[in-house]
């Protein structure tokens, strides 16, 4: 008799939860889907799947471990899962949310295998305009398609991150467009501020500011030259604005007894192009050429992280006379692509970026002299789409990184210096099944 009423307990918990999860599956349209991805490599330097950039070589009189060996590497953590929502119209526009996310664990302080938010936004489209609000891709200066492999593959060519924001794009006609937004002041993600450990840094320069990012982009978009899949011919210029309230703990006046604070700005001017120079026929991409990329110049874009590369070059620096300045930097990145065969594509990519310091800049401390000035990378894949699920790729890339200076890396032995720049080859073989 108890077992029967125990029974009799549990179904009366469990029915009202079926009920209500029928009542949502029958309201909105839900889609589930994503990727498992293995990767497996081997880089020249003792670095890791992600690294961007390269360590210092070695010389005759000082040896640094990075350079002096290499590393293999395999992982499953870029694995990916989403749900696309599409719910009920609201004041004539069609709604929907997105979420995905990994498992590389970077920006939550979790170890590599932890789950970390990708993309987290609604969106409002009507006819002529659409509203996106949450975390997903800038809304400006990113390459319109990328075909590298790694995640944390050129990432300092202004590739794209994901941020908070809420942005509107008007389409006058259905070729010209013009965005504007508001985002994230600070690197959201704690992977670039005080913090170690991935909590979101509110007591950095960009979030102690009262102003907000702005960001906006005037574009053009048409299938006057024809596509190749969703690439069209596409030009847009665009750019960021922000204030960064640099201070610190340290940062006083001459009297000791109170802050000082410099507000600094921050801003990224970008034009990215797409040209489908063969388009593809009758939707068969075969021997079809698309030229893709971006050019950038801006001040003070490596402190709220906007190449995507913790640690690349510092915001700013102190100068003599005791303000705070930040170095301008320029850069690009373009992308051939070539598909060979409707699902075989060969992929050419080059990457260059310069921070301009001044000579004190340059050399007032070890850690200035540690700072990277200028980033190349070139690279190559081959991607092969087997059938509808499964893809497969390999990848060289090398990553060449100049210092301030010469300096000693911590993990190095001897008694000169380490060189000021250096070099790091990767090799990567990579394997996904779309679901």
């Amino acid at each position: 008799m108890k077992k029967c009423l125990l029974v009799l307990f549990v179904v009366s918990l469990i029915l009202p939860v079926l009920c209500n999860a029928g009542s949502v599956s029958s309201r909105y349209d839900v889609t589930f889907g994503g990727f498992v991805k293995f990767d497996l490599g081997f880089t020249s330097q003792n670095g890791n799947a992600d690294a961007s950039t390269a360590a210092r070589s070695s010389t005759s009189s000082r040896k640094v471990l990075a350079d002096e060996y290499g590393n293999t590497f395999m992982s499953g953590g870029e694995t990916r899962f989403n749900f696309l929502v599409k719910g009920p119209d609201l004041w004539g526009a069609k709604t929907s949310a997105f979420i995905e996310g990994d498992f590389r664990g970077v920006t939550t302080g979790n170890q590599y295998g932890g789950f970390n938010l990708r993309h987290a936004f609604m969106k409002l489209k009507w006819q002529s305009a659409e509203l996106i609000a949450g975390q997903t891709w800038q809304q400006f200066g990113m390459p319109y398609y990328g075909a590298w492999m790694g995640a944390g593959d050129v990432t300092e060519y202004l590739r794209g991150i994901r941020l908070p924001q809420i942005a509107l794009r008007y389409f006058f006609t259905r070729e010209f467009n013009a965005m504007f937004g508001l985002v994230s002041a600070t690197e959201w993600s704690g992977a670039n501020n005080y913090y170690a450990n991935g909590v979101r840094g509110s007591n950095d320069g960009f979030a102690r500011s009262s102003w907000p990012g702005f960001e906006g982009e005037i574009a053009y978009w048409t299938d006057r030259c024809g596509k190749i899949g969703p690439n069209n011919l596409k030009f847009a210029l665009g750019g960021y604005y922000g204030k960064d309230n640099g201070t610190s703990a340290t940062y006083l006046t001459a009297a000791g007894n109170d802050y000082r604070d410099d507000t600094i700005n921050s801003w990224v001017a970008a034009f990215r192009y797409s040209i489908p120079i063969v388009p593809e026929r009758k939707g068969n991409k075969a021997m079809a050429v698309l030229l893709n990329g971006n050019f950038f110049i801006g001040q003070n874009i490596a402190g709220n992280n906007w190449l995507g590369t913790a640690g690349l070059s510092e915001g700013s620096y102190q100068r003599p006379t005791g303000d705070l300045t930040a170095p301008t930097s320029f850069g690009l990145f373009t992308q051939a692509s070539w598909w060979i065969t409707d699902s075989l594509s060969l992929n050419g990519m080059y990457g260059y970026l310069k921070f301009n310091y001044s000579g004190y800049g340059r050399s007032f401390s070890a850690t200035a002299r540690d700072r990277i000035n200028m980033s190349q990378t070139y690279a190559a894949n081959l991607l092969w789409d087997a059938n509808q699920a499964i893809r497969f790729g390999i990848q060289w890339i090398r990553n060449f990184s100049g210092y301030n200076g010469y300096g000693t890396p911590g993990t190095s032995v001897g008694t000169g210096n380490a060189d000021r720049t250096g070099v790091a080859d990767m090799y990567r073989f990579g394997a996904w099944y779309f679901f």
